[in-house]
């Protein structure tokens, strides 16, 4: 898939599932948000640059922490944008705002940042190098770069499961994106490659329990798998869905089924 065609899909992925993203059983997003304010250790006048915005947890959660600083969102999806806007009018927040922007293509100024963050986002770019660099120009000496992704093994092993059965009702599945940045050190080789210095990591458990499968199948559809799934025939939709759930609730133990999803914070510094 070209380039230009990859962000299209991405997009449209997105402006589909953005009215449930990072809600209910897919709170996991929420609860790594939940760990930035204490990893950047704020002032609280930073001035903080959020790419791949989403929804605007990060951003939303970042601005409540700075009474005297800003933060500006960005997304690629309209329908993503739109919910952060709301969510950042629900909080009253008027220290934050929100542009459709390429991450790949910013339109913003140099050496002008205390903070990037990215959450979940630099792994759905092709030229994942060139991107950090970038924002590597984006912030001022002494300004840190922050991001999470996913550590190996999460979401497994449903997302094997999901992946092989895909494959059985013959939609073409790419390599999951985020595996590039899977551990700490392809992180850290992609922090040093772009210059930052001072780089460190740490892993945290946002994961839980679902009470059966059908939790498993809200992130399924709410998230990127559905842009692999709405590709099975329509005729054949209902069977895949009554044969993958029949295989994750197997997995059920005493407490449910345990959705494990372990992140990876990387925080690089600008010298």
């Amino acid at each position: 898939m070209e380039d230009e065609q990859r962000k299209e899909f991405i997009r449209q992925v997105f402006n589909t599932v953005c009215e449930q993203y990072g809600k209910g059983s897919l709170r996991f997003f929420e609860n790594a948000a939940s760990h930035l304010p204490g990893l950047l250790n704020l002032n609280g006048d930073e001035n903080i640059l959020d790419i791949a915005a989403g929804t605007g947890l990060a951003s939303t959660l970042l601005a409540c922490h700075l009474p005297d600083g800003k933060v500006t969102g960005i997304d690629l999806s309209e329908g993503m944008l739109e919910k952060a806007r709301a969510r950042a009018n629900a909080l009253e927040l008027t220290n934050v705002k929100f542009q459709q922007m390429d991450m790949t293509r910013m339109d913003l100024p140099q050496k002008h940042y205390d903070v990037i963050n990215a959450s979940f986002g630099v792994f759905f770019v092709e030229d994942m190098q060139q991107l950090v660099e970038d924002v590597y120009t984006r912030l001022k000496p002494g300004g840190r770069f922050l991001t999470t992704h996913f550590a190996k093994g999460s979401m497994a092993p449903m997302q094997d499961l999901i992946m092989k059965r895909l494959q059985q009702y013959g939609v073409d599945v790419p390599d999951i994106s985020w595996s590039q940045l899977d551990s700490e050190a392809s992180n850290c080789e992609l922090y040093e490659a772009a210059g930052f210095k001072k780089i460190t990591h740490r892993r945290n458990q946002v994961g839980y329990y679902f009470d059966d499968a059908n939790g498993w199948w809200d992130v399924v559809w709410w998230a990127g798998y559905r842009g692999f799934v709405s590709q099975i025939a329509e005729q054949q939709a209902a069977q895949f869905k009554q044969e993958h759930l029949h295989e994750v609730n197997e997995l059920a133990d005493e407490n449910g089924i345990f959705f494990n999803v372990e992140v990876i914070h990387t925080i690089g510094e600008k010298v």
